[in-house]
């Protein structure tokens, strides 16, 4: 393989994980997640797999699913022109209180899952214990 071809193929490479580093990190989460969840399964990987799946879902619903959803919506709900009022509610909605839902439960559920876990290597006189 020629050096020229080579280093297309390396800047693809970086270009690509520079584009997706935000799904591969969340990605990496749901595999280790499901990995100790297998293992030993506690209530907190339970938390870590839902908060990082619900934030992979937002950044592709951001990416790929709003834009058409919202179409076809705007399109069945209101089928004359005019309805301002109604088109901008469903815009706020599919724009904004979705994308935010998922994020605050995604890291809702990571946040939760640490404290479960925090809470775990405590005893009942607050100590630290061994193995809890």
């Amino acid at each position: 393989m020629s050096p020229v071809v080579k280093q297309g193929v390396v800047q693809l490479l970086y270009a690509t994980f520079l584009h997706n580093s935000e799904v591969i990190a969340l990605f990496l989460g749901i595999v280790l997640s499901l990995v100790f969840l297998l293992r030993k399964p506690k209530r907190v990987y339970v938390f870590f797999l839902i908060g990082f799946s619900l934030l992979l879902l937002r950044f592709e619903y951001l990416k790929h699913i709003v834009d058409p959803l919202q179409k076809q919506t705007v399109g069945v709900v209101v089928t004359e022109e005019g309805y301002f009022r109604t088109k901008r509610w469903l815009d706020v909605f599919f724009n904004d209180l979705v994308p935010l839902g998922l994020y605050i439960l995604g890291w809702g559920g990571i946040f939760i899952g640490l404290f479960l876990a925090g809470e775990r290597k405590k005893g009942k006189n607050g100590k630290k214990t061994r193995d809890s």
